[in-house]
């Protein structure tokens, strides 16, 4: 157990520490994620940072781009240089090489249980 459910802001993430690992506990709606705090690209403290939908664009058939913003895919920014990360994979959206760990997380009732490896 790392935490309360109640403990984690809806949109917004916790820093836990886990053994020897910083890991960001996110909360979106009944989903529970947990992430590597430690960004890809120059090692930042990624779990502070902002979180919020993926953007989206599309072409319309007149031509027109519309963008829009997709709640079925949460991710979360780098404070440091803005590097976007999926939530659910670690992906990196920018560079889909590049990526954070993550670890199964789940409710518990009122608890959050991160599982790690040894």
């Amino acid at each position: 157990m790392v935490g309360n459910v109640a403990d984690i802001p809806e949109h917004a993430g916790l820093v836990v520490q886990i053994g020897s690992r910083s890991i960001g506990v996110f909360r979106i709606g009944d989903q529970v994620y947990a992430l590597r705090n430690v960004c890809a690209h120059q090692g930042g403290p990624l779990c502070t940072g902002k979180v919020f939908p993926a953007l989206r664009a599309e072409i319309l058939p007149t031509g027109k781009v519309r963008e829009y913003y997709d709640y079925e895919q949460m991710i979360v920014a780098c404070p440091w240089h803005g590097w976007e990360y999926d939530l659910a994979s670690g992906e990196c959206l920018a560079d889909p090489s590049k990526r954070v760990a993550v670890y199964p997380a789940r409710a518990d009732g009122d608890s959050i249980v991160v599982s790690v490896p040894d």
